[in-house]
């Protein structure tokens, strides 16, 4: 059974709980949150779980694998630390917001034995195996992807708030947020740009 620590109190992180122990590996035994009362909030569902404001704290406890949940723009220097804690970590997606950072963490994760992924879904669903392989043979003239939702945080951002999935401060907005979904299928299927132009 692998001790698991929550970096970020999201709704995303209780999906990831959820999933975690429907596998039957892992066993969630800390969070780490900016708030206490917000980490004591998030952990109430789940029993007695460890409570930590503190990232040093949080890493030093017996943890196995750190889930990383928290604004983008945190995630590098929070995968980073708890890479050099010899943590195995899984980043919910963007993982970094430039790929220097995503290569440092690779570099670190080689050198201190341990596993880093990002929690990009669309690769493991079996329905992009099935696609990837019928366009393996087929001409392809283009493609056009789209993924439009209506964002949650929209009132809120029409209200005047800023939420931290809108702010160019913590790398949010629209490509970082779900247009991460078309560009990975476009990678995915096609391969790297040769060269691209984002507006």
């Amino acid at each position: 059974m692998l001790k698991l620590g929550i970096i970020g109190t999201s709704w995303i992180s209780h999906e990831f709980i959820t999933a975690a122990h429907q596998t039957g590996h892992y066993h969630l035994q800390a969070v780490y949150s900016r708030k206490m009362k917000t980490a004591q909030e998030f952990c109430e569902p789940y029993g007695e779980i460890s409570c930590y404001t503190d990232v040093i704290d949080f890493l030093d406890s017996e943890l196995d694998v750190v889930y990383i949940a928290s604004p983008n723009s945190l995630h590098f220097a929070q995968a980073k630390l708890a890479i050099l804690a010899k943590k195995h970590v899984i980043i919910e997606k963007p993982a970094v917001t430039n790929p220097s950072e995503w290569k440092e963490l690779v570099k670190l994760a080689k050198e201190h034995q341990v596993y880093l992924f990002e929690a990009a879904r669309n690769y493991q669903e079996a329905a992009f195996q099935v696609v990837k392989d019928f366009l393996s043979n087929q001409e392809i003239l283009g493609a056009n992807f789209t993924f439009a939702k209506y964002s949650s945080k929209l009132p809120a951002l029409l209200a005047g708030e800023m939420p931290n999935i809108f702010s160019d401060v913590y790398a949010g907005g629209a490509l970082m947020d779900l247009g991460v979904y078309c560009l990975y299928l476009a990678i995915g299927f096609f391969g790297e740009p040769i060269s691209s132009r984002y507006t």
